[in-house]
């Protein structure tokens, strides 16, 4: 929780609603917030908390990504997340796994590959597949550029 931040500005960084922020902190619309509070946020548990190796992480993206991208695209998750798949970007929360995916840009068309929620791009797999697909959308590199 930073100076600012509201239970609604919470919630919709955290991809929840403002009453299940609320439900889970047991707190009401008027409870206060101070700076350095400790808020809870929902997890998505349709994300299994799989830990995954870099061995594991590097196998999925070359399973995903064609054979003569594999490597820039290896060197792109490398640089943007180090292939930790549970990365989240800070301080805003804005781009997720290991492609720092900006969830709330590309909100529009990820449903069409099955992710109808940010956390949903904290699985290695999804989020291979989202950067692939932006790739394409972009004819290019761009978005990592």
């Amino acid at each position: 929780m930073q100076r600012g931040d509201s239970w609604w500005s919470i919630a919709e960084k955290s991809d929840t609603t403002l009453n299940a922020l609320l439900r889970l902190n047991g707190a009401k619309k008027t409870t206060m917030l101070q700076p350095k509070d400790l808020i809870c946020v929902p997890v998505d548990e349709a994300i299994p908390a799989t830990t995954y190796t870099q061995k594991e992480i590097v196998q999925i993206i070359r399973e995903v990504w064609p054979d003569e991208l594999e490597e820039r695209a290896l060197a792109i998750a490398r640089r943007e997340s180090k292939l930790n798949p549970r990365v989240i970007g800070i301080p805003n929360k804005c781009c997720y796994g290991l492609f720092q995916i900006y969830y709330r840009w590309h909100k529009q068309w990820l449903p069409k590959i099955g992710v109808v929620r940010a956390n949903q791009l904290l699985d290695p797999r999804k989020n291979a597949e989202a950067a692939l697909e932006i790739y394409r959308r972009n004819n290019g590199w761009g978005p990592w550029e």
